[in-house]
Protein backbone atom coordinates (compact mmCIF):
# COMPACT_ATOMS: atom_id res chain seq x y z
CA UNK A 1 0.00 0.00 0.00
CA UNK A 2 1.53 3.18 -0.84
CA UNK A 3 -0.97 6.08 0.13
CA UNK A 4 0.03 8.15 2.74
CA UNK A 5 -1.64 10.71 4.93
CA UNK A 6 -5.87 10.20 5.69
CA UNK A 7 -6.17 7.42 3.90
CA UNK A 8 -3.46 5.03 5.70
CA UNK A 9 -4.12 6.47 9.04
CA UNK A 10 -8.30 5.49 8.62
CA UNK A 11 -6.41 1.75 8.02
CA UNK A 12 -4.56 2.40 11.19
CA UNK A 13 -7.58 2.67 13.08
CA UNK A 14 -8.89 -0.44 11.83
CA UNK A 15 -5.77 -2.23 12.67
CA UNK A 16 -5.80 -5.07 15.42
CA UNK A 17 -3.21 -7.19 14.73
CA UNK A 18 0.73 -5.57 14.16
CA UNK A 19 3.42 -7.99 12.85
CA UNK A 20 7.27 -7.55 13.63
CA UNK A 21 9.33 -9.32 11.30
CA UNK A 22 12.93 -9.61 10.54
CA UNK A 23 14.79 -10.21 7.29
CA UNK A 24 14.99 -14.16 8.16
CA UNK A 25 17.93 -15.84 6.54
CA UNK A 26 17.29 -15.37 2.86
CA UNK A 27 14.56 -13.36 0.28
CA UNK A 28 12.82 -16.91 0.02
CA UNK A 29 12.13 -17.22 3.87
CA UNK A 30 11.51 -13.69 4.31
CA UNK A 31 8.57 -13.83 1.09
CA UNK A 32 6.97 -17.16 2.23
CA UNK A 33 6.57 -15.85 6.29
CA UNK A 34 5.40 -12.30 4.40
CA UNK A 35 2.76 -13.89 2.35
CA UNK A 36 1.75 -16.01 5.32
CA UNK A 37 1.30 -13.49 7.42
CA UNK A 38 -1.08 -11.64 5.25
CA UNK A 39 -3.41 -14.14 4.37
CA UNK A 40 -3.76 -14.99 8.59
CA UNK A 41 -4.67 -11.63 8.98
CA UNK A 42 -2.08 -9.20 10.12
CA UNK A 43 -3.34 -5.59 9.66
CA UNK A 44 0.29 -4.15 9.73
CA UNK A 45 3.69 -5.26 9.17
CA UNK A 46 6.84 -3.95 10.80
CA UNK A 47 10.47 -4.54 9.45
CA UNK A 48 12.67 -4.61 12.30
CA UNK A 49 16.11 -6.23 12.05
CA UNK A 50 19.10 -4.16 13.92
CA UNK A 51 22.09 -6.90 12.67
CA UNK A 52 20.79 -6.30 8.70
CA UNK A 53 23.18 -3.63 6.46
CA UNK A 54 21.12 -0.91 4.69
CA UNK A 55 21.17 -2.70 1.08
CA UNK A 56 18.94 -5.53 2.47
CA UNK A 57 16.71 -3.82 4.40
CA UNK A 58 15.85 -2.27 1.13
CA UNK A 59 15.71 -5.31 -0.55
CA UNK A 60 13.36 -7.04 1.81
CA UNK A 61 11.50 -3.66 1.85
CA UNK A 62 10.61 -4.37 -2.01
CA UNK A 63 9.92 -8.22 -1.44
CA UNK A 64 7.44 -6.87 1.13
CA UNK A 65 5.45 -4.15 -0.84
CA UNK A 66 4.73 -6.57 -3.95
CA UNK A 67 3.70 -9.03 -0.92
CA UNK A 68 1.01 -6.80 0.25
CA UNK A 69 0.30 -5.22 -3.96
CA UNK A 70 -0.44 -9.16 -4.67
CA UNK A 71 -2.53 -9.67 -1.34
CA UNK A 72 -4.83 -6.94 -2.25
CA UNK A 73 -5.46 -6.18 1.41
CA UNK A 74 -4.87 -2.52 3.00
CA UNK A 75 -1.67 -4.15 4.74
CA UNK A 76 0.17 -1.27 6.44
CA UNK A 77 4.47 -1.15 5.80
CA UNK A 78 6.39 0.42 8.58
CA UNK A 79 9.97 0.64 9.03
CA UNK A 80 11.91 0.42 12.38
CA UNK A 81 13.78 3.16 13.87
CA UNK A 82 15.00 4.27 10.42
CA UNK A 83 12.31 7.35 8.62
CA UNK A 84 15.52 7.51 5.81
CA UNK A 85 14.71 4.38 4.97
CA UNK A 86 11.07 4.59 5.56
CA UNK A 87 10.88 7.12 2.64
CA UNK A 88 13.62 5.84 0.56
CA UNK A 89 11.81 2.26 0.60
CA UNK A 90 7.88 3.65 0.39
CA UNK A 91 6.79 2.37 3.41
CA UNK A 92 3.44 3.64 5.28
CA UNK A 93 5.29 4.68 8.20
CA UNK A 94 8.14 4.71 10.83
CA UNK A 95 8.37 3.76 14.22
CA UNK A 96 10.81 4.80 17.01
CA UNK A 97 12.30 3.94 20.51
CA UNK A 98 12.39 6.17 23.37
CA UNK A 99 16.26 6.36 22.05
CA UNK A 100 15.52 7.40 18.41
CA UNK A 101 14.85 10.51 16.94
CA UNK A 102 12.32 12.13 18.58
CA UNK A 103 8.65 12.18 16.96
CA UNK A 104 8.46 15.78 16.07
CA UNK A 105 12.13 15.55 13.98
CA UNK A 106 10.58 12.55 12.76
CA UNK A 107 8.11 14.37 11.64
CA UNK A 108 10.07 16.52 9.85
CA UNK A 109 11.54 14.08 7.89
CA UNK A 110 9.07 11.74 6.59
CA UNK A 111 5.99 14.22 6.18
CA UNK A 112 3.03 12.55 6.14
CA UNK A 113 3.83 8.86 6.70
CA UNK A 114 2.54 7.98 9.92
CA UNK A 115 5.00 7.90 13.22
CA UNK A 116 4.78 5.36 15.84
CA UNK A 117 6.82 5.73 18.95
CA UNK A 118 7.43 2.65 21.81
CA UNK A 119 6.38 3.67 25.41
CA UNK A 120 6.81 2.29 28.17
CA UNK A 121 4.91 4.57 30.85
CA UNK A 122 2.06 6.92 30.75
CA UNK A 123 3.91 9.73 31.13
CA UNK A 124 5.80 8.61 27.50
CA UNK A 125 2.34 7.58 25.92
CA UNK A 126 1.07 11.24 26.92
CA UNK A 127 4.11 12.94 25.47
CA UNK A 128 4.08 10.78 22.36
CA UNK A 129 0.74 12.44 22.11
CA UNK A 130 1.71 15.40 22.51
CA UNK A 131 4.81 14.73 20.24
CA UNK A 132 2.25 14.33 17.29
CA UNK A 133 2.28 10.32 17.36
CA UNK A 134 0.12 8.57 14.92
CA UNK A 135 0.14 5.49 16.94
CA UNK A 136 2.06 3.64 20.05
CA UNK A 137 3.46 0.05 21.37
CA UNK A 138 2.52 0.11 24.96
CA UNK A 139 4.95 -2.28 26.60
CA UNK A 140 6.66 -4.69 27.54
CA UNK A 141 4.27 -6.38 28.97
CA UNK A 142 5.71 -9.72 29.44
CA UNK A 143 8.77 -11.08 29.07
CA UNK A 144 9.73 -11.27 25.22
CA UNK A 145 11.48 -13.56 23.63
CA UNK A 146 12.97 -11.31 21.01
CA UNK A 147 14.13 -7.95 23.47
CA UNK A 148 15.17 -8.10 27.20
CA UNK A 149 13.86 -5.48 29.33
CA UNK A 150 15.20 -4.66 32.87
CA UNK A 151 11.33 -3.77 34.11
CA UNK A 152 8.12 -4.42 32.59
CA UNK A 153 5.08 -2.10 32.39
CA UNK A 154 3.27 -4.96 32.55
CA UNK A 155 -1.24 -5.16 32.62
CA UNK A 156 -1.26 -2.09 34.77
CA UNK A 157 0.42 -0.10 31.86
CA UNK A 158 -2.13 -1.16 29.40
CA UNK A 159 -5.31 -0.10 31.66
CA UNK A 160 -3.80 3.38 32.29
CA UNK A 161 -3.65 3.63 28.33
CA UNK A 162 -6.94 2.60 27.70
CA UNK A 163 -8.57 4.80 30.14
CA UNK A 164 -6.29 8.10 28.99
CA UNK A 165 -4.94 7.29 25.71
CA UNK A 166 -7.04 8.09 22.03
CA UNK A 167 -4.73 7.33 19.42
CA UNK A 168 -4.22 3.80 18.38
CA UNK A 169 -2.20 1.70 21.24
CA UNK A 170 -0.76 -1.68 20.26
CA UNK A 171 0.25 -3.85 23.13
CA UNK A 172 3.80 -5.31 22.82
CA UNK A 173 5.96 -7.27 24.53
CA UNK A 174 5.43 -11.38 25.04
CA UNK A 175 2.00 -11.67 23.41
CA UNK A 176 0.74 -15.07 23.14
CA UNK A 177 -2.99 -16.52 22.30
CA UNK A 178 -2.60 -17.60 26.05
CA UNK A 179 -2.52 -14.55 27.18
CA UNK A 180 -4.95 -12.42 25.16
CA UNK A 181 -7.88 -12.62 27.09
CA UNK A 182 -5.95 -10.65 30.11
CA UNK A 183 -4.94 -8.14 27.55
CA UNK A 184 -8.03 -7.63 26.44
CA UNK A 185 -9.61 -7.53 29.57
CA UNK A 186 -7.25 -3.86 30.10
CA UNK A 187 -9.10 -2.46 27.30
CA UNK A 188 -6.52 -2.58 24.95
CA UNK A 189 -7.59 -4.35 21.74
CA UNK A 190 -4.75 -3.81 19.59
CA UNK A 191 -1.47 -6.45 20.05
CA UNK A 192 1.53 -6.48 18.56
CA UNK A 193 3.64 -9.65 17.81
CA UNK A 194 7.23 -11.47 16.63
CA UNK A 195 8.18 -14.51 18.10
CA UNK A 196 4.55 -16.17 17.81
CA UNK A 197 4.49 -15.48 14.28
CA UNK A 198 8.40 -16.10 13.34
CA UNK A 199 8.60 -18.58 15.77
CA UNK A 200 5.87 -20.69 14.46
CA UNK A 201 5.68 -24.04 12.15
CA UNK A 202 2.72 -22.27 10.57
CA UNK A 203 2.76 -18.59 10.64
CA UNK A 204 -0.56 -18.48 8.71
CA UNK A 205 -2.07 -20.64 10.95
CA UNK A 206 -0.82 -18.85 13.64
CA UNK A 207 -1.69 -14.93 12.76
CA UNK A 208 -4.99 -16.85 11.88
CA UNK A 209 -5.58 -18.07 15.08
CA UNK A 210 -5.11 -14.63 16.92
CA UNK A 211 -7.12 -12.59 14.29
CA UNK A 212 -9.57 -15.56 14.80
CA UNK A 213 -9.37 -15.06 19.06
CA UNK A 214 -9.73 -11.18 18.56
CA UNK A 215 -12.98 -11.33 16.31
CA UNK A 216 -14.62 -13.68 19.19
CA UNK A 217 -13.68 -11.46 21.94
CA UNK A 218 -15.66 -8.61 20.07
CA UNK A 219 -18.53 -10.32 19.80
CA UNK A 220 -21.63 -10.07 22.26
Amino acid sequence: MQNCGSVNVGVLRNARLYALVDTCADEAAFKKIITDIIAGGVDIIQLRDKQADDRTLLARSKILKDCIAASQRNVLFIMNDRPDLAVIAGADGVHVGQEELPVPLVRQMVGTLLVGVSTHSIEQARQAVLDGADYIGAGPVYESATKKFTQLAGLDYLRKVAAEIEIPAFAIGGITEERLEEVFQTGVRRIAVSSVLMGADNPKEAAKSLWCRHRQSDSP
